[in-house]
């Protein structure tokens, strides 16, 4: 993996052509472009299949387990707000953190990023296009439940600034040295767009899967197995409790 930072040379001698360093910026943007876009169908198809083999059964253990908290709550005389609200739901991907972050914390968040970074605030087309890029990562975070995404890009410094930049003006000539800045700062974005994605939860449970189905083993068949365990468990629980 090629260094992101500008080329700098040990002191006595010149330092790179900004031309030539716009050239190596520019070749590692386009392979950082094809890794994201593989990244993402990558993901995309996972997704795919784990909602087909697990998703139908979370769901309907996720159902399962609210009624019993209701049947719970009446037989102890509660109200339904009283019986535990979201608390023994199962987790969609298996590893849940030790402590989700409650909705109204979560939204409250998300609309702190949308008013540093929301497209409606930018000075220019190129400007909104950033944003853009932005604040889908920051809905994805947002449906994801994904607090540490959501923290990340408000106390992200290099990318306010990367929002922040001013677009040249389009008569302009661009030279060599406009070019690299323009360049990197593409390159953040990208990178920022890789970085996410390998840290959320379901692309690392793609690669535990595809570590077990080196060893033969079908993972998710197996989850899917374990939920339907849990869903008659739990259907018989709720039987006794009606």
């Amino acid at each position: 993996m090629q260094d992101l930072r500008l080329q700098t040379s040990p002191a006595g001698e010149a330092t790179p052509d900004p031309a030539a360093e716009a050239e190596r910026v520019a070749a590692l943007l386009d392979e950082r472009r094809a890794e994201l876009t593989a990244l993402q169908e990558e993901l995309r198809e996972f997704k795919e299949r784990y909602a087909r083999t697990v998703g139908g059964r979370l769901a309907e253990l996720a159902e399962v387990e609210a009624e019993i908290g209701r049947a719970e709550a009446r037989l102890a005389g509660l109200e339904e707000e009283e019986a535990g609200g979201e608390e023994g739901r199962p987790d969609f991907y298996g590893t849940a953190p030790s402590a989700a972050p409650a909705k109204s914390g979560l939204r409250k968040l998300f609309w702190s990023v949308a008013r540093m970074f929301h497209p409606d605030h930018a000075a220019d087309e190129e400007e909104a296009r950033r944003r853009h890029a932005i604040m889908a990562e920051a809905s994805r975070a947002y449906r994801d439940g994904d607090v540490e995404s959501l923290s990340t890009l408000l106390d992200d410094e290099q990318l306010q600034s990367y929002c922040a930049t001013s677009a040249r003006d389009e008569d302009e000539a661009e030279d060599a040295a406009t070019r690299l800045l323009r360049l990197r700062e593409e390159l953040i974005t990208i990178e920022f767009g890789i970085k996410r994605l390998r840290q959320d939860r379901l692309y690392h449970l793609m690669l535990k899967t595809a570590e077990e189905s080196r060893a033969g083993r079908d993972a998710l068949a197996q989850m899917a197995e374990t939920l339907t365990r849990k869903i008659r468990k739990a259907r018989n629980r709720l039987a006794h409790l009606s």
